[in-house]
């Protein structure tokens, strides 16, 4: 597991957390991200209704004390802080804005283009993620900034409870979302894998390179008629989806939809059921040793 840590001491407990300025300190921030390096992969701050800078520019701070980058979820749109000011000028290369397809901070104008301020942002470096969630994309914003050219850097889910069971779902449905917008496989695939591994500076991630961890996705792409809702729940129809056929967590086979790394009913030898355990681990052959000197 890998985390972000978030400038609230309390966390993202709610609004009445979350907007408690004096509970937002660097220093702590730093110590408890250095302490556990390689498990807090970056700062997170979210959520903030208020009109001051300070917990991104506290954020900022301790992420640069840990050498780590910082992930903003800009919570409420304020006129006192607004978001190309945090991109263009707040914001570090390598920092992370998530939500980007959103429409809930200016990032798409009123005549319905990608904020410039975005564009320039990523001339500077900072980086552009989905962050689909329950509340943070909307079709009205993703599909005419596509066509413009702002792609995101990484895509993602923001799982939780309330997207899980609304139009985002899960990875998977996140990823065809943005292969019916019309961005090839390979490009959805790095988006969603190898582009993030290296955000959170873990290039050992992401990847099948050899002394890669085996941690291996297997995925189908389907044709069909398909629809995905935004958060709005407007419906786009497809005609691609990826599905989740395989997985493997260090080397091993953690889950199987089809089954298609078990062996057939028919070539079991007659008598596995006498044993009174027929699970799986009971059936697959242990691997084999070295052999004996």
């Amino acid at each position: 597991m890998l985390v972000f840590l978030n400038i609230v001491g309390n966390g993202m407990r709610g609004p009445k957390y979350e907007n408690d300025l004096n509970d937002m300190e660097v220093k702590p921030t730093a110590e408890m991200a250095q302490r556990y390096k390689g498990l807090i992969v970056g700062i997170k701050t979210a959520h903030y209704a208020g009109p001051e800078w300070t917990p991104v520019e506290h954020a900022v701070e301790a992420g640069m004390i840990a050498n780590i980058p910082v992930m903003v979820d800009f919570g409420t749109n304020r006129p006192e802080r607004p978001m190309p000011e945090l991109v263009t000028k707040k914001l570090r290369p390598g920092d992370i804005y998530t939500h980007c397809y959103s429409g809930l901070r200016n990032e798409q104008t009123e005549s319905g283009h990608v904020n410039p301020a975005m564009f320039e942002a990523r001339k500077r470096g900072v980086i552009f993620d989905v962050g689909h969630g329950g509340g943070s994309f909307a079709w009205r914003i993703a599909l005419p900034a596509i066509k413009e050219g702002f792609l995101p850097d990484s895509i993602s889910t923001d799982i939780h409870i309330g997207s899980m069971n609304s139009g985002m779902k899960d990875m998977t449905n996140v990823m065809s979302k943005f292969l019916v917008m019309g961005l090839p496989l390979d490009e959805v695939v790095a988006k969603s894998t190898w582009n993030p591994a290296r955000e959170i500076h873990h290039e050992e991630l992401g990847n099948l390179s050899v002394g890669s961890p085996a941690d291996v996705t297997v995925l189908r792409l389907a044709s069909g008629s398909f629809g995905y809702t935004d958060m709005y729940g407007a419906r786009l129809k497809g005609d691609k989806k990826l599905i989740a056929e395989l997985t493997l967590r260090d080397g091993k086979v953690v889950y199987d939809l089809n089954g298609i790394t078990r062996p057939d009913w028919t070539t079991l030898p007659k008598n596995y059921l006498q044993s009174g355990d027929a699970r799986w681990d009971a059936i697959t052959p242990a691997p084999r040793g070295p052999p004996r000197q």
